[in-house]
C-alpha cells in the first residue's frame, strides 16, 4: 500500500511539474511576441511643453535617436505666430554631399499632413518617417521646415542619429 501512494504522489509530481513548465513556456512566447510587435514601431512621445511665440517649434528632444530599418513616429508642437491658411511640416535631412535626405540622394523629405493653425495658437504635427529612408547608419543635421501658402516659412535643426 505505501508504494502504491508514494508511486502515485510521484506521478502527480511529475504532472504538476510538466504543466508548470508548460506554462511558463507559453507565458514566455507570449510575452516575447506582444514585445516583439512593440519594438516593430518606435516613436517619441509628444513635447511635454507647448510651442510659444519665443520657440515656435518644440520637439520633446532635440536628438532623434532612430532604430535602423524600423518605422519611427514623432510629433512636433507648432506656434501660429505670423502663418495664414494651412501650415504643412517637412523634415529633410541632407547627406553628406548636402543633397537628397535621409538615405540616399533620390530619398523625398519626410512631410507631414497639412493642418490650420488658428493666430497666437499651436498644433501638434504627425510624422511619420518609413523604413525605407533608413536604411543607412549615421548621424546628420537635419532641418524641421514649416509653411504656410504665403511662403511664410519657419525652421528649427535637430540632430536625427539612425543607429
Amino acid at each position: 500500500m505505501k508504494k502504491k501512494a508514494s508511486l502515485s504522489l510521484s506521478i502527480n509530481a511529475i504532472v504538476v511539474l510538466v504543466l508548470a513548465i508548460t506554462m511558463l513556456g507559453l507565458g514566455l512566447a507570449f510575452t516575447k511576441g506582444m514585445f516583439g510587435k512593440l519594438s516593430s514601431k518606435l516613436s517619441v512621445p509628444e513635447p511635454d511643453y507647448p510651442a510659444t511665440k519665443d520657440d515656435p517649434i518644440v520637439l520633446s528632444t532635440d536628438k532623434l535617436d532612430i532604430e535602423k530599418s524600423k518605422e519611427f513616429i514623432f510629433s512636433v508642437s507648432v506656434y501660429n505666430d505670423e502663418f495664414s491658411g494651412a501650415v504643412t511640416g517637412s523634415l529633410e535631412c541632407p547627406d553628406q554631399s548636402g543633397a537628397g535626405a535621409m538615405g540616399k540622394n533620390s530619398a523625398p523629405p519626410v512631410v507631414s499632413a497639412p493642418q490650420e493653425i488658428p493666430p497666437a495658437d499651436k498644433k501638434t504635427f504627425k510624422f511619420i518617417v518609413p523604413a525605407s529612408l533608413l536604411k543607412i547608419t549615421s548621424t546628420r543635421v537635419c532641418s524641421l521646415e514649416f509653411w504656410d501658402a504665403s511662403e511664410h516659412k519657419i525652421t528649427k535643426q535637430i540632430v536625427v542619429a539612425i543607429k
